[in-house]
Parts: structure tokens; C-alpha cells; sequence
């Protein structure tokens, strides 16, 4: 047993180079998290300039097909649901539409729309809707944003405020799976986004960090998402089980208003809701030691540290999605949606014909190998 606040801090530091930012905050040892209704636990918080009351704790629906799933966790108090236009086709959109019929004022609903010529944009926003059974989306985002330039593009902007004059969206933002810390400072110097959907989770370096507190500071509402950096089952990892480990660490980030894990089971929707209102424990850092051993070397945190080195100008790291999606989520759909994306498509063609590869992880990832394993992937999914 630690001695005392100091010998903990201390021990926090030690867990790894890539756990920041939690030694600020005093431990305190909890009671071990069960399933049981988590009602007196539901925490609220700020969904910064939106001024919506979102719960810490929410969800990402993206590999959910499972309507009780969104049952339970309605029943559990989660108001806020992220979903997609692409997700499953749209079926993933029409199950959120379905589930929340007759609550409506109940939830709050985010889907996304990808960047393209307004008549298109318009048309998915039209379609999204009409599966969410809803005359209006909470919270309207632009989907997998990668540079600065389109964070501050002022096309994206105008058909955004029309959406919104519209009363076709109440809020907008963009997600981002990538050069994270570099999107969030840039929307940071505006005030043109509402909400920010990031990957955030405890592989992450400081700078995202700072990064995340930059863009609270500017009332951008931040919702972390890939929180469980990789949902690896535990059978994966002989029984390690950190996700509740992993989930409390972001939320322990009070510039995070909420994440939205992704669940696919009852049994995972209520793991996630006991965290709410709780805080790491000695137990958990040791998990979260023994998690991030477990993925060094396998996972490209989307840190950002090697865009602009492929000569080609080839995303490493969004094609590195596509490994996460194989061996920790285990979705050959979501390979297969990815596949239809016109940039990734394009640089799998590229590393394919590349005999050697320039680009070094600052991290310790062996890219080439990483490459070779994506080509794997997609080969046999294409099969």
C-alpha cells in the first residue's frame, strides 16, 4: 500500500512516459465496480459552448446491432449517443432512430456528414434525419478531419450555419482520428466549432493533453472517443481486463465533457456506466501498466508525430486503422467500410509498390512491418 498523496503521485509518474497529466490528481481507493443499476452515480457535465448536459459517461454506437444495448444504456441515464451517416450503411443510424422513437427530448444525438459538394452534404444530412426518425440532429459533425486547412475551411463553415439556420442541426464540430493536438489548437483560434470528437485515451502524449485544454478553455466541447485504445478482449491479454482502468483515466481529464466508448454488449455498457463519478485506484494504474506493455509495439496512437515523412504523402497512421479495426475490434465490416474511403484506397496503393519505407514512430512502432500486416488484412478481407 502507497504511504501516502506524494508516494502516489510518484507512482503515477512511474507508470509510463506515455501516462501524463493524472499525478495532479489525489487517488482514492473505490469499491470494486459492479453491474448493478449505477443511477445515484450518473454524472453530468458541459458540453462546452453547447451548454448541453451531457453524461460523462455516453456512447459510441459505430459497432452496435444490438437495440437492447441502447435500451440499457438509456435505462442506466446515458443521454448522449455518437453515431454516422456510414455506419453499417445507415442501419446504423436507423437502430438509433428506432430505439429512441417516443424519447426523443430524452437523448441527445450525434451524427456525422462527410466533406463534399453541398448538394451531396445536404442529401446525407436529409437521409440521416430520416433514419434518426428526427426533425433535427443535436449535434452535426464532419467526419475524420486530418489537416488544419479543412478545420478552418470557410465552405465547411457556411454549410454548417445553414444547417444550423435551417433547424436542421442545434450544434456542429468535426471529428478527428488523427494529428489530434494540431486540429484542436487550430479550432482553438476560432469560434467556429461547437464540438471536437477525438481519440483520446492514456497512450497519449502531453501535448494532446494541452492540446484538449486549449480547446476547453475555448468552450469547444470535447468528446473523446477510442478511449479504450484498442478495445482488445481480454482473452487477448490472459484475462486483463483494463478498460474500466482506461475509461476512468480520461474521465479523471475534467476538459474532457465526455467519451463515448464503443460497446457492442449490455454486459460492456454497463461496465462503462459504473465508472461514472469514480477514480483511478492503485489497482487500475497497475492495469493500465500492464495494458500499455501489452499494446506497445501492436497500436499507432494518431499522435501525428510522423505526417509529412512518406515522400508519397501517404497517412501511415490512417491507414493504421485498419489494424486496430482487425485485431482489437475485430470487425471485418468497419475494414471493409474503410476500404471505400478514397484517400485510404489510394495509400494502400502507394505503400504497396513502395520497396522501403522512410517513416519512423516516434513511439517504437516498426511502420514497415505494420504495412506489410495492413496489406494482409485487406488482402483477405477483400477475398
Amino acid at each position: 500500500m502507497l504511504s501516502g498523496k506524494m508516494d502516489r503521485r510518484k507512482f503515477i509518474k512511474n507508470l509510463s512516459a506515455t501516462v501524463v497529466g493524472v499525478a495532479a490528481t489525489p487517488l482514492l481507493e473505490t469499491a470494486s465496480l459492479g453491474k448493478s443499476e449505477q443511477g445515484a452515480k450518473v454524472e453530468h457535465r458541459t458540453l462546452g459552448k453547447t451548454g448541453l448536459k451531457v453524461t460523462s459517461v455516453s456512447m459510441g454506437v459505430m459497432n452496435c446491432s444490438d437495440p437492447a444495448v441502447l435500451h440499457r444504456a438509456f435505462d442506466l441515464g446515458i443521454n448522449f449517443y455518437d453515431t454516422a451517416d456510414c455506419y453499417m450503411g445507415g442501419r446504423n443510424e436507423e437502430m438509433v432512430g428506432k430505439a429512441f422513437e417516443g424519447k426523443r427530448q430524452q437523448v441527445l444525438i450525434q451524427t456525422k456528414v462527410h466533406d463534399s459538394d453541398e448538394k451531396k452534404m445536404r442529401a446525407s444530412v436529409e437521409r440521416s434525419l430520416r433514419r434518426l426518425r428526427t426533425d433535427y440532429i443535436d449535434v452535426l459533425i464532419w467526419h475524420n478531419f486530418n489537416s488544419t486547412k479543412e478545420v478552418s475551411d470557410p465552405r465547411l463553415f457556411e454549410f454548417m450555419t445553414k444547417m444550423k439556420k435551417e433547424g436542421k442541426a442545434r450544434f456542429t464540430g468535426f471529428s478527428s482520428h488523427s494529428n489530434m493536438a494540431s486540429l484542436l489548437k487550430e479550432a482553438s483560434k476560432s469560434n467556429q466549432h461547437d464540438v471536437a470528437l477525438v481519440s483520446y485515451n492514456f497512450t497519449h502524449s502531453k501535448s494532446l493533453k494541452e492540446a484538449v485544454a486549449l480547446a476547453a478553455k475555448s468552450e469547444i466541447g470535447i468528446v473523446a472517443m477510442k478511449t479504450q485504445s484498442g478495445g482488445y478482449k481480454k482473452e487477448k491479454m490472459g484475462g486483463l481486463n483494463p478498460h474500466q482502468a482506461a475509461l476512468k483515466y480520461v474521465l479523471m481529464d475534467q476538459n474532457v465533457s465526455c467519451a463515448v466508448p464503443g460497446v457492442t454488449t449490455v454486459e460492456e455498457i454497463e461496465e462503462c456506466a459504473a465508472v461514472m463519478r469514480t477514480l483511478l485506484t492503485e489497482k487500475n494504474i497497475d492495469e493500465l501498466k500492464r495494458y500499455h506493455g501489452f499494446l506497445r509495439g501492436r497500436v499507432c496512437t494518431f499522435c501525428g508525430g510522423c505526417s509529412g515523412e512518406c515522400p508519397y504523402g501517404v497517412s501511415h497512421q490512417n491507414l493504421l486503422r485498419v489494424v486496430a479495426y482487425h485485431e482489437g475490434y475485430e470487425e471485418g465490416r468497419l475494414i471493409r467500410e474503410a476500404l471505400e474511403e478514397k484517400d485510404l484506397a489510394k495509400n494502400i496503393h502507394l505503400c504497396s509498390d513502395c520497396s522501403s519505407c522512410s517513416v519512423v514512430c516516434r513511439r517504437g512502432l516498426d511502420v514497415k512491418a505494420q504495412m506489410r500486416l495492413v496489406q494482409t488484412i485487406i488482402a483477405h478481407s477483400r477475398v
